[in-house]
C-alpha cells in the first residue's frame, strides 16, 4: 500500500508541475473593450423661414444643353424686328397657394408663379403658370408645378444670399420615373427705390 499511495502522490505532484508549467503559456484573458463613446446626433437644420426666400427672381436654365432663355432672333433686314422670347422668371410668395398642388411630395406649400418657355405653360391672358414651392432643410427649397404632358417639374436649389441655384428635376405622373433634366439659377431682382 505504501508503494501505490507513493505512486499516486508521484503522479499527483507531476500533474500539478504540467498543470502549473502549462497555466503560465495560456495567453492572459483580453481585457473588456472600452465602451465606444456616444455620439450626440447632429439635428438636421431646420427650413428657412418662408420670408427669406420670397420675391421675383430672373430664371435661367440649362436643359440638355440648351441655354434657357434662348438668344433673341436676329432681325432680317427689311422686316420688322423679332418679337422678343418670353423670359424665364421665378415668383416665390410666403403665402399659401390658391389650392395645394395634389401631386407635389409636400403638403406644407407656398405659392409660386414659373415662367420657363418649353416647360411650363401659362393660362390665356398670364405670363407664367402656377405652382407651389416649399423649404427643405437648411437653405435648400423646391419649387414644383406640372406640366401639361402629366409631368411634374422641380427646381432643387439652395439659397445664397439673393442667388437660389440647383437642377432641374422631371418627374412621370404615370410612371413614377425621375431624371435630372439640367441645372438652373436664379437671382433675386432687388424692388426699386
Amino acid at each position: 500500500m505504501r508503494g501505490g499511495a507513493s505512486l499516486r502522490a508521484v503522479r499527483g505532484a507531476a500533474c500539478l508541475a504540467v498543470l502549473a508549467a502549462c497555466s503560465g503559456n495560456r495567453p492572459a484573458p483580453s481585457p473588456e473593450p472600452a465602451p465606444a463613446p456616444v455620439v450626440a446626433p447632429v439635428p438636421a437644420a431646420a427650413p428657412m423661414a418662408p420670408a427669406r426666400a420670397a420675391g421675383t427672381y430672373a430664371l435661367q436654365a440649362v436643359i440638355q444643353g440648351r441655354t434657357i432663355p434662348a438668344p433673341a432672333a436676329a432681325a432680317r433686314p427689311r422686316a420688322r424686328a423679332a418679337a422678343t422670347p418670353p423670359a424665364a422668371t421665378l415668383v416665390l410668395a410666403a403665402r399659401p397657394p390658391a389650392a395645394l398642388e395634389s401631386t407635389a411630395p409636400s403638403t406644407t406649400q407656398f405659392a409660386a408663379t414659373v415662367a420657363l418657355p418649353g416647360y411650363t405653360m401659362a393660362p390665356r391672358g398670364r405670363m407664367a403658370q402656377s405652382g407651389a414651392w416649399w423649404p427643405t432643410v437648411g437653405d435648400s427649397v423646391v419649387v414644383y408645378w406640372v406640366t401639361p404632358r402629366n409631368a411634374g417639374i422641380a427646381l432643387k436649389g439652395t439659397l445664397r444670399g439673393d442667388t437660389l441655384s440647383g437642377d432641374v428635376w422631371y418627374t412621370s405622373l404615370e410612371s413614377g420615373s425621375e431624371f435630372q433634366l439640367g441645372t438652373f439659377t436664379a437671382v433675386r431682382r432687388r424692388a426699386a427705390r
